[in-house]
């Protein structure tokens, strides 16, 4: 299963985007607002039905898969620290969330974030929901301690750069080649 930008087009192909190294938004970033109201608030593990609902209605099973884990799984992601999930909500409905990860970093004394899901449901695309939702997940992570964050999307996927660069990211390299391990298969064998 591909993982990654989530409802915006495109999603498999990753590229680094540098995020919270003290950058201020680009000039040419859009400015979108929300003008319904929508709440961003970060799940803990008492959200673990909540989650499951969202992860069941909003990203399509081509890219989460048939099969939507139990509450127990969400439960325990939302009670570690090191996860971040935050959902943007307008009165009960999802409108979108992001996840990321924060770890340890080998070669410098400071601590990392990976944020590996983005997804807005298409009726709220381009109002600014999937921009708060960057900005709250990497406000938690710098408030954390974390010193860089990144993220990946396909080489044409123009929503989804802008999206990152609304929130303050700038563009890290031209070409980036992704392999994955199937670490269920017999042997851990490899696929590109």
């Amino acid at each position: 299963m591909r993982h990654g930008v989530r409802g915006l087009p495109g999603h498999a192909a990753w590229r680094r985007h540098r995020v919270l190294r003290g950058r201020a938004r680009p000039a040419h970033a859009l400015r979108q607002t929300v003008t319904r109201p929508i709440e961003v608030r970060r799940l803990n593990s008492a959200d673990a039905p909540r989650m499951r609902s969202i992860v069941a209605m909003l990203p399509p099973p081509e890219w989460r898969g048939e099969n939507i884990p139990r509450r127990a799984h969400f439960a325990r992601a939302l009670a570690d620290p090191a996860v971040y999930v935050f959902a943007a909500f307008e009165g009960e409905r999802p409108a979108g969330f992001v996840s990321a990860y924060r770890f340890p970093s080998l070669t410098e004394e400071c601590d990392l974030v990976y944020i590996y899901d983005v997804y807005v449901a298409p009726a709220d695309q381009a109002s600014g929901v999937g921009r708060r939702l960057m900005e709250s997940v990497i406000a938690a992570c710098r408030r954390d301690g974390a010193t860089e964050a990144w993220v990946g999307t396909d080489l044409d996927n123009q929503a989804a750069q802008r999206l990152f660069m609304s929130a303050g990211a700038t563009g890290a390299g031209q070409d980036y080649v992704q392999f994955e391990f199937d670490l269920a298969a017999a042997g851990g064998e490899e696929k590109a």
